[in-house]
């Protein structure tokens, strides 16, 4: 029975450590770009640089994902600095109007290499 209650205590712990975790927090810097479809190409061009300017992120910035073990990133807490946190919001940003504007064909879309 002692080893039925610890396993119980144990998913009764993790199970809340999903909204703060590292993967939560990742996945939340995804941003879709159809926000920005309705944006003038020179407009979004525009804040797209400034935006990259202000984090000191290149224009062609996208959200980075760490490297967590597989199935350990929703129980891992997400200890990033709240400047770096900015600037990986700012780069899924960034990564959405680059996609808007491949899709519209304001800018080439990037050779694959």
């Amino acid at each position: 029975m002692p080893a039925r209650a610890f396993v119980m205590a144990l998913c009764g712990l993790l199970g809340g450590c999903g909204a703060g975790s590292m993967a939560a927090s990742e996945d939340a810097n995804v941003a879709s770009s159809l926000q920005y479809d309705g944006v003038a190409c020179r407009q979004l061009i525009a804040e797209r640089d400034a935006l990259a300017a202000r984090y000191g992120l290149p224009q062609d910035a996208r959200p980075a994902f760490a490297a967590a073990p597989a199935g350990f990133g929703t129980v891992i807490p997400d200890a990033r600095s709240a400047d770096r946190r900015a600037a990986d919001q700012a780069a899924g940003q960034v990564d959405a109007m680059n996609r808007s504007l491949i899709r519209r064909g304001c800018i080439p879309k990037p050779k694959a290499g």
